[in-house]
């Protein structure tokens, strides 16, 4: 994701869906036409180290895989110091419509999982379907980042926390405006245009540092197997025709 209201900055790999989640919207549709929902699978996995709000990750395809149908994105510090993690962004470009993502999200000191979507060639508009960090997992963020990187941020609490379970994250794009929603429930909608041939890649990612989150610490990596996962069981892509 781009610098925010709290910075951050995502990339990119494919990923499959089971479960769908149905199209809504806060502001009554225009003269509408849905198509059937997609999965989106076909990705493009980073690979390098990643600066960008001095983060401290270097994402690897070895840190990428699906198990079964779930996308699996590992987040661990390797015994040189060197922090990596998985990032993917979708081959395609998509259009109007509902972006929805199921997700497991980490938790853990100085990490920033988030499953998103952008432009890319030019970055922005970007809007991020849900940013968690990692030492506060009781808010989930959501924002849209328009051409001009002017920002609109909506949160949703939850006391029992949003990490380490399966909830789904997505946003619909319509032509005036883009609507946010957690589990179904529109959390925030904002009025917003996009330019002309303006398309959306899908990402995913996990970020570990930078401004927004911090550093990790050794509590961070005190797990089993030493790593943090993000899990998506679902991407789905439902288009809408105005």
């Amino acid at each position: 994701m781009t610098a925010g209201l709290f910075p951050s900055v995502r990339g990119a790999v494919t990923l499959a869906a089971a479960c769908l989640l149905l199209p809504f919207a806060a502001h009554p549709a225009h003269a509408s036409s849905w198509g059937s929902p997609q999965t989106v699978n076909s990705w493009n996995v980073i690979n390098g180290r990643w600066t960008a709000n001095n983060e401290l990750e270097t994402y690897t395809p070895n840190c990428v895989w699906y198990d079964g149908g779930t996308l699996m994105i590992k987040t661990y510090k390797a015994a040189n110091g060197t922090y990596y993690s998985g990032r993917v962004e979708s081959k395609a470009l998509y259009g109007y419509g509902t972006y929805s993502f199921t997700a497991n999200m980490p938790d853990g000191r100085g990490l920033l999982p988030a499953v998103w979507a952008a432009y890319l060639n030019p970055w922005l508009p970007e809007f991020d379907a849900a940013e968690i960090v990692g030492q506060n997992n009781r808010t989930v963020y959501q924002t849209l980042h328009d051409q001009n990187n002017g920002q609109t941020q909506y949160s949703k609490n939850n006391s029992s926390g949003w990490t380490n379970t399966f909830h789904t994250y997505s946003f619909t794009w319509w032509p005036d405006h883009v609507d946010f929603a957690v589990d179904g429930t529109i959390t925030g909608s904002k009025s917003y245009k996009t330019p002309a041939g303006t398309g959306m890649h899908f990402i995913v990612n996990t970020a570990v540092g930078g401004d927004w989150p911090g550093n990790p610490d050794n509590s961070t990596w005190a797990t089993a197997d030493g790593a943090r996962y993000l899990k998506v069981s679902s991407i789905t892509y439902t288009p809408y025709y105005p």
